[in-house]
């Protein structure tokens, strides 16, 4: 258990650097800078400061952040390879899910 806890928790500064350089991560679905660019802009349109805030946070948090690419690359990543690993399935019905990410 300690194990888990200590992977969980050296895990979250870079959790933190996903969130705030690509907070549309959910709306992500090839990972691709031009879907990330088109995300951005509206996100842009509701919280026009949304770059200063992102810098202030970092700065806050004491976190570096990656670029864009790098980000969607790790995204990605992350939500192909629990994919790999890790079946949701409905248990009444013992239905798996579909995932919402396709390598």
């Amino acid at each position: 258990m300690a194990g888990d806890s200590g992977e969980a928790v050296s895990r979250l500064p870079e959790l933190l650097r996903l969130l705030v350089v690509a907070p549309w991560w959910r709306d992500c679905r090839t990972f691709t800078e031009e879907e990330s660019r088109e995300l951005a802009a509206e996100y842009l349109e509701d919280m026009p400061d949304l770059e200063a805030r992102r810098d202030r946070a970092a700065a806050a948090l004491g976190l570096d952040l990656p670029d864009q690419a790098e980000v969607l690359a790790r995204l990605r990543e992350v939500a192909v390879g629990v994919g790999e690993s890790f079946v949701l399935a409905f248990p009444p019905e013992d239905h798996a899910y579909a995932p919402l990410v396709k390598d």
